[in-house]
């Protein structure tokens, strides 16, 4: 809290940074280069074999899903003859997630072992489906779908994000301005509730608790199970980079772009400044010609520059295009973390790095995490930022000039996305009727994402987290848009209600009776204990209320 107030006071610089945050960003580059880029490739090459012996003994093993369903619903039936005491949550480790947070904050908490459900269960090519459990991987799902030409309809490029973490929370993909975010691709959820009962719910059996359970962060119940749609995939993808040298320019292409009836399979864009963009159109496509096959790229070979690199080029050479295998694709921003890498690593895209340390591959999200520790994480907070807000696509140009203004942080990433109206079955995300496009049932938003330090920090210049991201929060309210939950959020229980609907979400929980046995969504998002003072909003707060019952 004393750091928080610091901060507060006078914005964040180096120089009131505690001297451990100081003493990690100095040896930062040989910790890394040494102990966890190792370490990473190591886990790498354990998890991959572990995955090869797996489904060798898959034809001998013993427990079934089944059995591994029975599993939690043992552990809930035990805790409601204990007296149902404290609030459920998985005994699975803060540091694996992939949101921010490094503390748990499940003290006091009663916690059910989930981590057994890890495995890929059916694939129906007839009904183009795939049934899962919550802990795979889409790393796993690539190595699994490619070989047998599929891929997921909504396939995430980062490797480590589960299916049950995507379906849960927060997951998009570039094909997400055709298919929406990643729930709209679920089929069939198996799910066990706090009485220990195991639900299979389709759109169809029950809407209610189907549109409630995304965004839901797992206070409905334990999801167990995943049937999801598969989609035909080809070899490669047709890659067409255009750069753009307005923010006007780039908004008026995505937006043709992203509302074409049969527009490109994938479209993203990359903002290298207020100013300068490259958008990125991508199709599945067959190599039918010598001339096509010597336009291959291998973009996720370890000699080869960061893919963020490579299309920044098309600002100085102009408008080109290639084909690139598709698992390279998928996975373009493994190797450089988006971005991330180049804050940790200076020269780490350089030729020579890349040569002999690039076959290692970047560290791992879970291991940064897990070497920060509480207190340079309290201070990564207000020094750092991973922020995503979900907006409306035609005000793209006014949200890149704030986040120049409150972060400075480029590249940003730039993902437009559909999000559907289903009236009060809409869950969570629930967008407003005057947002939608005419005559359609859904309307386009856009992803605008920052990773990186703040250009101030990177000055020596003071910077206010906690006023910069509140401003970015009340911004993305007033404009009908959503805030990824994995980021650090610095708003209120009840700022968070005002931003995404709770309505059917309280509806099923206290259906069936999760709201007694989970904690709420904001009591799984909001950062850990001790990482921010938000009393003074609070204060206010109550304040109005006050008023309002006066």
């Amino acid at each position: 809290m004393v750091c928080d107030a610091l901060h507060r006071r006078t914005g964040f610089t180096m120089a009131n940074a505690p001297w451990q945050f100081r003493l990690l960003a100095f040896v930062r580059i040989p910790m890394l280069m040494f102990v966890v880029i190792p370490l990473s490739f190591a886990l790498y090459w354990i998890r991959l074999w572990g995955s090869y012996v797996y489904w060798a003994l898959t034809c001998i093993r013993t427990d079934t899903h089944q059995q591994r369903v029975a599993s939690v619903s043992r552990q809930l039936i035990a805790w409601n003859k204990s007296g149902r005491a404290k609030k459920l949550r998985t005994s699975r480790a803060n540091w694996l997630s992939m949101s921010t947070r490094l503390l748990s904050n499940k003290q006091g908490c009663h916690l059910i072992d989930v981590g057994h459900l890890s495995n890929i269960l059916h694939l129906d090519e007839k009904e183009s489906t795939v049934t899962i459990e919550p802990m795979v991987t889409f790393g796993q799902l690539t190595d699994y779908l490619m070989p047998r030409g599929l891929c997921m309809k909504c396939h995430i490029e980062m490797e480590s994000i589960t299916v049950g973490g995507a379906a849960m929370g927060f997951g998009l993909e570039t094909n997400s301005h055709a298919v929406g975010f990643f729930q709209e691709t679920v089929v069939e959820y198996e799910l066990v509730t706090p009485d220990g009962e195991v639900h299979r719910v389709t759109a169809d059996s029950d809407p209610d608790l189907f549109y409630a359970l995304p965004w839901s962060y797992g206070t409905i119940g334990f999801i167990t199970s995943i049937k999801c749609r598969v989609v035909k995939a080809a070899p490669y993808i047709h890659v067409e980079y255009t750069p753009t040298f307005s923010g006007e320019e780039l908004s008026r292409k995505l937006n043709s772009l992203a509302s074409m009836e049969k527009g490109p399979d994938f479209l993203e864009a990359t903002a290298y400044d207020k100013e300068k963009a490259v958008i990125q159109c991508a199709s599945f496509a067959h190599i039918e010609t010598w001339s096509q096959r010597f336009m291959v790229n291998h973009i996720n070979w370890w000699w080869k520059p960061f893919y963020y690199k490579w299309v920044e080029t098309a600002l100085s050479r102009g408008a080109f295009e290639e084909y690139i295998p598709t698992k390279h694709y998928y996975h373009r921003f493994t190797r450089s973390i988006f971005w991330e890498l180049e804050d940790m690593i200076p020269f780490s895209n350089h030729w020579l790095y890349r040569l002999l340390w690039g076959w290692m591959g970047a560290p791992e999200v879970s291991l940064l995490k897990l070497f920060q520790g509480p207190v340079v994480r309290r201070s990564s907070m207000y020094a750092h930022a991973v922020q995503e807000s979900i907006v409306p696509l035609k005000i793209l140009k006014e949200g890149i000039d704030r986040f120049d203004s409150w972060y400075g942080i480029y590249p940003l990433l730039i993902f437009p996305v559909r999000v559907y109206d289903r009236g009060q079955k809409s869950g969570m995300i629930h967008p407003r009727k005057s947002l939608l496009t005419k005559g359609k049932s859904y309307g386009m938003w856009v992803d605008i994402g920052a990773y990186g330090v703040p250009r101030q920090i990177k000055e020596g210049k003071p910077w206010s987290a906690k006023k910069v991201v509140r401003e970015m929060e009340h911004w993305c309210r007033d404009q009908g848009g959503w805030q990824a939950l994995y980021t650090d959020i610095f708003c209120t229980e009840k700022e968070l209600q005002q931003m995404f609907d709770h309505s059917l979400l309280e509806k099923v929980r206290k259906r069936f009776g999760s709201d007694a046995a989970f904690g709420s969504v904001y009591s799984k998002v909001r950062p850990e204990p001790g990482m921010l003072d938000l009393s003074d909003i609070l204060a206010e707060e109550a304040k109005e209320e006050g008023k309002e019952e006066s």
